[in-house]
């Protein structure tokens, strides 16, 4: 009787208890090889990728990275001396990265908005069938906390919990993993104070367009320079926002930070703000000098703003969430895994 390998994930507890003999040879032979108190992985390990994500992320270079990671800092994390190798052949690992929380087989019951992996609680006196699978959800997520995860779920493999060290791989708390994650929260919250001024000023625009189309012109010239101010206020909070991104340089681990994309998420923001507080101004200019009856003036200022409000078109103000994934908080407070079961309980 073969345990399937999914089985030896979601379901060891079940399967192990209903074929005791076979386990009870399995484990006599593995021991013969590794020792009744060694880990499973302890020494040569073999690892195989397969990337099922469809996205751009190398993930080759992301399991080597991980692998890396542990045959350097498992004796003094896990106790023991592991040698990932990443290869091809028969694997003791296979290392699955999938484009969705729901294609995470092993841990099915539990895909959720909260999971992002899945793998095995290994302990010494474990003895899986072999290859065991640990699965990565890489699909749409930063570089940087991919490769934290698939950190994470070999670090459960090797038999560290959530209140293991080191706390910035293992702990499932966001706080934790997460290096200046104040500051991350900070420019977050700058930049959603920026996203509110936009949509306040797009109403206040609103409000001055309809009295510019029922020609009252003098009236829509405070709703005009009301909304020059609150884009003029998300002009502000974006520069704001910017100068707070710029510690992201110098810190811990700077590639659990998207930075390319934050920077460009703001400079974006910040171009189409500064559109907008431009054209605003001219309308006010305009519904002023219509309302003085200087018709001219007022053709040449609602010209300059139709070409603002062209730009503006062609231009995109980035919503907090692409801001949030960029500092790796789209999914603020999720774990960035979850556990299989602890095997043979």
């Amino acid at each position: 009787m073969e345990l399937s390998r999914r089985g030896a994930i979601a379901g060891a507890a079940v399967a192990l208890a209903g074929c005791s003999g076979v386990q009870s040879e399995v484990d006599e032979q593995a021991e013969a090889v590794l020792g009744p108190d060694e880990h499973p992985f302890a020494g040569a390990t073999t690892i195989t990728v397969t990337d099922r994500s469809g996205g751009d992320h190398d993930v080759s270079a992301l399991a080597a990275t991980a692998a890396a990671y542990w045959n350097e800092h498992a004796t003094e994390y896990a106790g023991f001396d592991v040698s990932f190798n990443i290869g091809d052949g028969s694997p003791d690992i296979e290392l699955v990265f999938l484009d969705r929380r729901a294609e995470l087989e092993g841990c099915q019951e539990h895909a959720s908005a909260e999971v992002l992996g899945c793998s095995p609680l290994l302990r010494a006196e474990h003895r899986p069938e072999r290859p065991v699978t640990i699965e990565v959800v890489a699909g749409g997520r930063p570089y940087g906390d991919v490769r934290i995860t698939t950190k994470h779920e070999l670090g459960h493999a090797l038999g560290l919990g959530h209140d293991d060290d080191p706390g910035h791989i293992m702990s499932d708390s966001i706080e934790d993993r997460l290096p200046a994650y104040e500051r991350r929260v900070d420019v977050l919250d700058t930049f959603g104070n920026a996203w509110a001024g936009r949509n306040e000023g797009a109403r206040e625009y609103e409000r001055a367009v309809e009295r510019w189309n029922d020609e009252r012109f003098a009236e829509s010239v405070p709703a005009f320079e009301a909304s020059a101010e609150r884009y003029r206020e998300a002009t502000e909070s974006v520069a704001t926002a910017g100068e707070l991104a710029a510690a992201f340089e110098g810190m811990d681990r700077p590639e659990t930070v998207d930075r390319e994309g934050l920077r460009e998420s703001i400079r974006n923001a910040g171009e189409w703000a500064a559109l907008a507080v431009e054209r605003s101004s001219l309308m006010a200019d305009a519904a002023s000098a219509r309302a003085d009856g200087d018709v001219g003036t007022a053709r040449e200022h609602r010209a300059e703003a139709q070409e603002r409000d062209g730009r503006l078109r062609d231009a995109g103000f980035p919503a907090p969430i692409v801001v949030a994934d960029a500092l790796g908080l789209g999914r603020k407070g999720l774990r960035p895994g979850m556990d299989g079961p602890t095997e043979g309980e």
